[in-house]
């Protein structure tokens, strides 16, 4: 089963939001088997937006519609698909009547805009929607189901999962199969380095498929296969994923939905060991990942965000002789700040970074994106160098993970 998903409006063209919606969907319908071949954003047009349905028509099993089912003029779903499939517009009473009974509730009477939201084509289905005033549509043309969904993502997946889903489930031609995925995250090592260790198992493998998706410190390793049942899936995806650890090793940190502050908080509890953090930096965003972890609190002590030098001084005991000899960026504040934080919280490991974010600031010496990372624990402080020039958010994100990718080896005893 092919399907095609349109993204109605002008504002998704301009960029004032985002379409979390069409990502939404392709994840869910790729979840039950059904292969999205196009995607597409059209603006608040009626003849551009009916010839992106005729389109649809003409080349896939299932057209889903987004948006452009409220009450204002802009509003233009609807007789888009009634254009495309050369249909008319009809009133739904039952429709009707339950808008005039949701604006009632508020103390509200609809007005005749509000009451567009009742207009349908000619033979389709209205969809109820629980959390919002515009239902959705289903009309079957051609053998083709196209359904349209309210904008608001509420509103949106709500009405997806309820509606939607069990009548494409129901009415698939995939004989059981579905989509079954798995993923393995990597650190320390970037996506052409990956691909090219894995390029033997890529070429030859066709069943799982492999693919590479690169993010700032991390990648993604996708296998996915289609089987008629979980199990079988799942006893191919732990064979291929199991061939790639054995080729990666220790670059592979997690699976599917782990984050790196997850798997830090899973290995402390196992040592039943605890965490401090110093940042200069990186501002806090360390411990606020550290902190978004549920349950952080078991290994998590606190942390100490130190800008200035007098607070690198006064709060982690960093001599002034460092910082006058070395300066605020340099591997001995580092460490120093990393002991200085363990010391005071007194935890069993401790993470801290100094660098300059930019974009000002730099020198030929201490570039932007200069970074200093330090891990201290009972034997010993770990430290690291490291040069990613960026945005200040793309570079406080970078050296965050990659702290904590440092936090993580030194744990595991690989560092």
């Amino acid at each position: 089963m092919r399907a095609e998903l349109i993204s109605v409006g002008t504002e998704l063209l301009l960029g004032e939001i985002v379409d979390t919606n069409a990502a939404y969907l392709s994840q869910k319908l790729a979840e039950i088997g059904v292969d999205v071949y196009h995607r597409h954003t059209v603006g608040d047009n009626l003849s551009r937006l009916a010839e992106a349905v005729g389109l649809a028509l003409s080349r896939s099993d299932v057209i889903i519609l987004s948006g452009g089912l409220g009450p204002t003029e802009d509003d233009l779903t609807r007789q888009a698909i009634a254009e495309a499939t050369g249909r008319v517009l009809l009133r739904s009473p039952q429709a009707v009547d339950r808008l005039r009974e949701f604006f009632a509730s508020r103390g509200r009477v609809p007005t005749d805009n509000n009451l567009r939201q009742a207009d349908a084509p000619e033979g389709a289905v209205l969809l109820d929607n629980p959390v919002g005033t515009a239902p959705g549509i289903l009309l079957e043309h051609d053998c083709r189901q196209i359904y349209a969904l309210p904008g608001p993502p509420t509103e949106l997946h709500r009405m997806f999962t309820d509606q939607v889903l069990p009548r494409l489930e129901e009415t698939s031609d995939l004989q059981g199969q579905r989509l079954y995925c798995h993923s393995l995250l990597l650190a320390d090592i970037g996506e052409s380095n990956a691909a090219a260790i894995l390029a033997e198992l890529i070429h030859d493998q066709s069943d799982p498929s492999i693919a590479l998706y690169a993010s700032p410190a991390q990648v993604r390793v996708r296998l996915a296969t289609k089987a008629a049942d979980a199990q079988t899936a799942h006893h191919r995806l732990q064979v291929a994923a199991e061939d790639i650890r054995c080729l990666l090793g220790d670059h592979v940190f997690g699976t599917n939905e782990d984050t790196m502050e997850s798997v830090i908080g899973q290995l402390l509890r196992q040592r039943h060991a605890t965490l401090s953090v110093a940042e200069s930096c990186t501002g806090g965003l360390i411990a606020s990942r550290i902190t978004d972890v549920p349950g952080s609190s078991d290994y998590f002590l606190g942390g100490t965000v130190a800008y200035a030098n007098e607070i690198k001084q006064a709060l982690l005991g960093v001599p002034g002789s460092v910082l006058d000899t070395y300066g605020a960026v340099s591997a001995e504040c580092a460490q120093a700040m990393a002991e200085g934080a363990r010391t005071s919280f007194g935890t069993d490991f401790a993470a801290a970074t100094t660098g300059i974010a930019g974009p000002d600031g730099g020198t030929p010496e201490k570039p932007v994106g200069l970074v200093y990372i330090a891990v201290a624990d009972e034997t010993d402080t770990h430290v690291e160098q490291h040069n990613w020039p960026g945005t200040r958010e793309q570079f406080k994100r970078r050296v965050s993970q990659i702290a904590l990718n440092t936090l993580r080896k030194r744990i595991l005893g690989t560092t």
